[in-house]
């Protein structure tokens, strides 16, 4: 059963659960961002219902972020076990720093509990002037290698962000596998099936069945096989985090947070012109048959969220509603099975 909710109360109820958890002001309003933006748009998989799992991530929770180590412009932290989003956050934010400083900022992340998207991280590091590409090794081992049957990799998003000075950030981001993990702990909480030909069971065969999923085929065939591969070893060996069948929990993953500056090669004017000019000859392209427009990636979801805003509510699943109000409330009520993580 699903209620329809105004979405202004539903930004309270998720804040206050954030300020009864210690979580200040400003990283608050950021996470609860992240999560209602995500639901808006009509990305539930990553939206109000994976609120509800913050309470692992903030139950292994120690000490505030730890720079261990900069050379010019790459450095690491240590996030000691600090909560994803304030950590990927702060990480975003020093790249930044770096690449004002030395033309590329690369900061590698690891120890941190699980973020939900990416693209608020791209998003941040366009909105600053800078080219941001961000991704994590999404384990535990999920994804199959193409023509596999047993897990090897994580989902393995990738995210884009291109500054376009005053106009809003092209952003870009998806995942390396066909489905996201996320889309079990919707599927349950729907009470549906997931889609066909896309997750497989403990022997390899196709399931539509959330409670028994093992694995998740890789998007885009081989080619796509080889990206989320490629980006294990980049999250993976490449920042000092595990990779593979190696990783055991959250804490095991690594992130990785790229700025460049936009002047490195021409200038920030000019490099908002084309990159402009090529999402305007996007738009106004040809559209396939049965399509009214083509859109830039991202356009739709944003529109999506406009909408959404503009009608003041949002329909939730009762139980969904029912534990926000609860962690509102109290320091219980989210999920407590992990699995649903991803």
């Amino acid at each position: 059963m699903k209620k329809e909710i105004r979405i202004d109360e539903l930004r309270v109820m998720m804040l206050d659960a954030l300020t009864l958890r210690g979580i200040g002001s400003e990283d608050a309003d950021f996470i609860v961002d992240d999560f209602l933006d995500a639901e808006l748009e009509g990305h539930k998989t990553h939206g109000v219902s994976k609120f509800l799992t913050l309470d692992i991530g903030l139950s292994g929770r120690e000490s505030g972020i730890e720079i261990v180590r900069q050379t010019g412009g790459h450095a690491k932290i240590d996030g000691h076990r600090e909560l994803g989003h304030i950590a990927a956050r702060q990480a975003a934010a020093f790249s930044v720093e770096l690449a004002k400083e030395y033309g590329v900022g690369l900061v590698a992340l690891t120890n941190v509990s699980r973020y939900a998207r990416l693209v608020p991280y791209s998003r941040l590091i366009a909105e600053r002037g800078c080219i941001g590409i961000i991704t994590n090794n999404g384990g535990p081992a999920h994804v199959v290698p193409f023509g596999g049957s047993a897990p090897m990799f994580g989902t393995n998003p990738l995210s884009f962000g291109f500054p376009q000075g005053e106009k809003p950030p092209l952003l870009f981001d998806f995942a390396t596998a066909q489905g996201v993990w996320g889309e079990l702990r919707q599927a349950i909480v729907e009470e549906r099936s997931l889609p066909e030909r896309t997750f497989l069971d403990a022997a390899g065969a196709f399931t539509t069945d959330p409670q028994r999923v093992q694995g998740v085929l890789p998007f885009g065939g081989a080619r796509g096989a080889a990206l989320c591969m490629a980006l294990e070893i980049l999250t993976g060996a490449f920042v000092g985090a595990k990779m593979g069948g190696e990783i055991r929990d959250e804490y095991d993953l690594g992130y990785l947070f790229c700025a460049l500056s936009p002047e490195m090669f021409s200038s920030a004017d000019d490099f908002i012109a084309q990159t402009s000019a090529l999402a305007e000859a996007v738009r106004t392209s040809a559209p396939a048959a049965g399509n009214a427009q083509v859109f830039v990636p991202g356009e739709r979801s944003a529109q999506r969220r406009s909408e959404q805003l503009a009608r003041g509510t949002v329909e939730l699943e009762a139980d969904v509603y029912n534990r926000i109000r609860a962690m509102s409330l109290s320091r219980e009520g989210g999920y407590e099975n992990s699995r649903s993580m991803n």
